[in-house]
């Protein structure tokens, strides 16, 4: 009786080791596939990212880098620059933000539904905020619908479609001011 049940003890450890072995091997491959993978895509995204920042600079800044953990340098006459702005580290974001979301619609092969930016004109003066909107509009190939939440009011001459909504205290909840 305790052979039998040493020969099953064996044969469970035997199982759980070759299944241990298998996700060692699996988490390997997926570890290299997604090397491989981060590999391919950052420069892609970098590239597209400086093509962004280029446009809404006015061509100020050409060049982005995007290192091995996604930290970004922005390069400043072909060398990184050490200190970037707040409106500059804004843009720069946004660039990245918008060519990952470029980048996965293009490879999906379809125009993707809806890409929802918020807040991101704060920190811009007005002919950065246009840019950041022509730069939008020259996208909508790739999204269905760009939402955009802001409260910079002197955009709104530039966007397709725009709808308020504000806070109704005697009802205590928000309402849509107009569509």
């Amino acid at each position: 009786k305790q052979e039998d049940s040493n020969r099953e003890k064996l044969k469970l450890i035997k199982e759980k080791q070759e299944r241990e072995n298998l996700l060692t091997e699996l988490e390997r491959f997926y570890g290299q596939l997604w090397e491989k993978l981060n590999n391919h895509a950052r420069p892609e995204i970098s590239e597209l990212a400086g093509r962004f920042l280029s446009d809404l600079t006015d061509g100020r800044y050409t060049e982005l880098e995007l290192n091995e953990k996604y930290e970004i340098y922005l390069h400043d006459d072909g060398e990184i620059k050490p200190v970037i702005s707040g409106g500059e580290e804004d843009l720069v974001n946004l660039c990245v933000r918008l060519a990952i979301s470029q980048i996965i619609a293009q490879r999906s092969g379809k125009t993707l539904s809806l890409l929802i930016l918020d807040e991101i004109f704060g920190s811009l003066d007005e002919s950065r905020r246009n840019n950041v909107v022509n730069l939008l509009k020259s996208i909508t190939n790739s999204f269905e619908q760009v939402i955009l939440i802001t409260h910079i009011d002197d955009i709104k001459d530039e966007i397709d479609s725009m709808i308020t909504i504000e806070y109704d205290p005697e009802r205590g909840c928000s309402k849509i001011k107009g569509v």
